[in-house]
């Protein structure tokens, strides 16, 4: 005789039931402790992503307006944003003036007022100083390198090229800029322009400053963009949120919904502080940053 067979056994349709409502139960549990930290973890990286792209985009503005040509920062503020120019200094010097460290008239001495092509500065320029594409400015005091041009101005042409050499100083031995060339004296640089130029107005502090082509920021609400725009010539005209300058543009941040421009004077051409803000918005998360820069414009 056989064996009785066991009978089979499964779930019944009330014990999937219940299992089915356990682990929702369950799930509803952990759900109220995973989302809100799931939730709190991806708005602080979206803050963080906000604040990481508003703190870039001032303090490269305050880079640019730090190294900036006394007296040629300039400001367009509107309901549509700002645009800001300025022009930046690559490098600078005091320019030899008779009696001054062994200065001498002539080939050491910068004329002011008359054409010179060439003159010493008090010491040496950077390590690998290069001075091709770059100008020389002397004397600006009110704003005139946007305005002026020429031969007659207190910026050399674009057209008029510099030459770089080491001058003993007044010394007898020459070297390496900045070395010994006899008793109480250096080797130093000298500069010689390709064309004469009048520098119509002296420095107080006789500096002359090696610029490169202008720079400008300029902030659109509507398009939500903040872009850096570089490589065009110096012009009078002013760049303004709609009506940016030529050149090479790049994005500097985006999600903009707010920004602005201000100056603790009424022009920017006098010693002054420019204070800026910006607002950047991402998935229902707004950070608004400020920053303050000290314009030193005396020449």
């Amino acid at each position: 005789m056989h064996a009785p067979l066991s009978r089979a056994r499964g779930f019944t349709l009330m014990e999937m039931v219940l299992a089915i409502v356990i682990l929702g139960i369950l799930g509803a549990t952990f759900g109220m402790f995973i989302v809100p930290a799931v939730s709190a973890h991806q708005a602080l990286q979206s803050r963080a992503a906000l604040i990481d792209s508003a703190e870039i985009a001032l303090r490269r503005m305050a880079r640019d307006i730090r190294i900036a040509l006394p007296n040629s920062v300039r400001v367009s503020s509107t309901v549509d944003g700002f645009a800001i120019e300025m022009i930046p200094t690559v490098d600078g010097g005091r320019y030899c003036v008779t009696g001054d460290a062994n200065c001498t008239a002539g080939a050491q001495e910068l004329l002011i007022g008359s054409s010179d092509t060439d003159f010493d500065i008090l010491g040496c320029f950077q390590s690998g100083f290069n001075p091709a594409n770059k100008r020389l400015v002397v004397g600006d005091s009110t704003g005139a390198v946007y305005s002026a041009g020429g031969t007659n101005a207190v910026v050399t042409p674009a057209s008029t090229a510099i030459t770089v050499s080491v001058s003993t100083g007044g010394g007898a031995t020459s070297g390496a800029c900045g070395t010994s060339s006899g008793a109480s004296t250096t080797n130093r640089h000298h500069i010689a322009l390709s064309a004469g130029q009048t520098f119509p107005n002296s420095s107080s502090r006789r500096r002359v400053f090696v610029i490169e082509t202008p720079v400008a920021y300029v902030c659109n609400k509507s398009a939500g963009t903040l872009t850096r725009y570089s490589g065009y010539a110096i012009s009078a005209t002013q760049p303004t949120p709609l009506s940016p300058p030529g050149g090479t543009s790049a994005l500097v941040t985006d999600k903009v919904t707010d920004c602005s421009v201000s100056t603790s004077t009424a022009t920017v051409q006098t010693q002054s502080f420019v204070t800026l803000s910006i607002s950047l918005v991402n998935s229902n998360e707004t950070v608004k940053l400020f920053d303050q820069i000290q314009l030193d414009n005396s020449v």
